[in-house]
């Protein structure tokens, strides 16, 4: 019922004047929605409020039931202050605050974990609107799996790395509480704590883990195990042979098996290579100078290229020994990903060093012809 109606009805039927005072407590059912907002009829209605939309939408977020029918408790913002259709303006975000107010407290009094979902996020962390008051994450209490990793402290990227964790639930403890602004800081390693305390209790080198790769970086790959331990595989014990691509290794978020290698002060070295047999063991019972290899070129150096011989270990063809004539640059000879043919002329597995050649493959070839021509 518009203001305007209930003035008619209360002049024509003789009633009072409803007291609606500002920040008065009113029941009410929420009647419908409209453009800007919800209609609610209040005090079994002597007089339709409307909640406005900025509200319903924070409202609807956080869970508040607001189908027509549905019985909310409200205030009402200051009665001299009215809508453009005359009606009152209530809010119900007031009335949670309190409540929500004194949940977190209660809860930040017995170490309770809990869920939220962060809605915006700036380059110190999450944060998180519950009714208006705010919670907020810091960079440095968020879990491994979380955390955005930038080598190079971007900060674009690591501003877009946490509009990725935007509307994902987060499970985290209180660690500060401000009265005054109603400001809450909240730890997701805290949440995290007693798992991270089991997880370390239990590692033991030489042990295989399913982890999650948690970041990359130029000199290895951050894998976390359970959620909340996170450890280092270095790039040399990522595989046997030259990693070339490190982001090739693995994504953020992808499952990788590793293996415990080391654990001294609290830090976690890990292996994927040592997973395996090493192929090096293998290759001196598989091959001998002289063999003719085929493989594919892998990588370009300014002295030669690599090409893959077995499982991910790389001989070279050294420029002298790409053709018959001179080479000074590897591409006028040979394309990346191209399959060659060549011949084994080093085989030196203490140094775990191999040797390839080409130009051996058309020097023989031009021997068995010159005996065939006899």
């Amino acid at each position: 019922m518009k203001a305007t109606d209930l003035l008619k009805q209360i002049q024509s039927e003789g009633l009072g004047l409803p007291r609606v005072s500002e920040w008065s407590k009113v029941q009410g059912v929420v009647r419908k929605k409209i453009e800007n907002g919800i209609l609610v009829d209040c005090e079994n209605g002597i007089f339709t409020g409307v909640i406005l939309q900025k509200e319903v939408k924070d409202l609807e977020r956080n869970g508040v039931d607001l189908s027509p029918g549905a019985t909310i408790e409200a205030e009402v913002i200051n009665p001299s202050i009215r809508h453009k259709h005359g009606y009152y303006i209530i809010s119900i975000s007031k009335l949670l605050q309190v409540d929500v107010w004194n949940n977190i407290i209660a809860k930040a009094d017995t170490n309770e974990i809990l869920t939220v979902v962060p809605t915006e996020a700036n380059l110190g962390g999450l944060l998180v609107d519950m009714h208006g008051i705010k919670w907020f994450i810091p960079l440095s209490q968020l879990a491994p799996v979380h955390y955005p990793r930038v080598e190079d402290g971007d900060q674009e990227v690591i501003f877009n790395k946490l509009l990725d964790l935007i509307g994902k639930e987060f499970k985290v403890r209180v660690i500060s509480i401000d009265e005054e602004e109603k400001r809450i800081i909240l730890s997701e390693r805290e949440a995290l704590k007693e798992e991270t305390e089991t997880i370390l209790a239990e590692i033991e080198v030489g042990k295989e883990y399913e982890g999650v790769v948690s970041g990359i970086s130029s000199y290895g790959v951050f894998v976390t195990l359970g959620g909340s331990v996170e450890g280092l595989v270095h790039i040399s014990e990522l595989t046997y042979g030259h990693v070339q691509n490190i982001e090739r290794m693995g994504n953020v978020g992808n499952e990788m098996k590793v293996k415990v290698i080391g654990l001294e002060n609290g830090k976690i070295s890990l292996s994927r290579k040592k997973l395996k047999v090493d192929p090096w063991k293998e290759i001196p019972k598989k091959f001998s100078v002289g063999d003719i290899i085929e493989g594919e070129v892998v990588r370009f150096v300014p002295y030669g290229v690599f090409v893959r011989m077995y499982d991910d270990i790389n001989g070279l063809i050294h420029l002298s020994e790409l053709s018959n004539k001179a080479v000074d640059n590897p591409s006028d000879a040979v394309k990346l990903w191209q399959k060659v043919r060549a011949k084994l002329i080093l085989l030196d597995d203490r140094s775990r060093k191999i040797g390839l050649s080409m130009k051996a493959l058309y020097e023989d070839n031009k021997k068995e012809n010159k005996e065939n021509s006899k």
